[in-house]
């Protein structure tokens, strides 16, 4: 059985639904659905940042789980890596420490074992490779939301995109031994200075005191975000589908 791992519940919410996922067990509000469809499926939700961590053990922790998929979501850091696409990881990297972004010589390198089923499950869907790509990613404490913040990430650490919890998956699942794969869909452009966590807390001012205004950039990165999420959720149904038959086995 694949065990599905999401650190974003936005990613699998349309999955969930399609394919009548339903609650199998909840502790520590990470919550685990599975379905009468899709047998070879678990999936746990409520991993997000660290927590991502405790999900991988408890999720590899059974013994029927023998791979783990990560899904979640990354913003983009370099200009070819398009809104709405969805990413298999090859490369990863970590960030460490409150002032991260801002030092990022103390990269670090988290191994990833290549997986040629996974690759070539990306390449059966869109053979373009521009929808679904394989690419490399770096896991900080912070997304960072200016694009000129971006892009020097881009080029300093020589990574696609960047998310908040992919680390955590991949240290868990190396030290239990488990196969994995990271896979992002990205819900954020590099030139976007979008941040969702700005935009709730504008909009809680806003109904108090109904003085703040959104600028019209604001509502065009908005929009261009909700787009991602919706269509990068319909690309990553695809990919998650097929991973319920997929052979791991080379």
């Amino acid at each position: 059985m694949k065990g599905i791992l999401t650190s974003d519940t936005k990613m699998v919410r349309r999955f969930l639904k399609k394919h009548h996922f339903s609650v199998s067990s909840s502790k520590d509000r990470y919550i685990t659905y599975k379905s009468t469809e899709l047998t070879e499926l678990v999936v746990m939700t409520g991993a997000a940042g660290q927590r991502a961590y405790g999900g991988a053990r408890m999720l590899g922790g059974m013994s029927e789980v023998t791979f783990i998929a990560s899904v979640g979501t990354a913003a983009a850091l370099v200009k070819t890596v398009r809104i709405g696409s969805v990413m298999l990881c090859e490369r990863l990297r970590k960030l460490e420490g409150d002032m991260a972004l801002w030092s990022p010589s103390s990269v670090g390198e988290l191994k990833i074992s290549k997986l040629e089923p996974m690759e070539m499950l990306f390449r059966h869907i869109d053979e373009s490779e521009r929808k679904l790509f394989t690419g490399s990613m770096v896991t900080a404490p912070h997304i960072a939301t200016n694009s000129n913040m971006r892009a020097w990430l881009g080029r300093r650490l020589g990574v696609d995109a960047m998310d908040q919890d992919a680390s955590y998956i991949a240290s868990a699942c190396s030290e239990m031994s488990i196969p994995f794969a990271i896979i992002r869909g990205i819900t954020s452009q590099e030139s976007s200075n979008f941040s969702l966590s700005r935009y709730r807390a504008g909009s809680s001012t806003r109904s108090a005191k109904s003085k703040r205004v959104i600028t019209p950039v604001g509502i065009f990165d908005y929009i261009k975000f909700r787009l991602g999420v919706r269509t990068a959720s319909t690309r990553m149904d695809q990919v998650l589908t097929r991973i319920n038959a997929l052979s791991l086995h080379e």
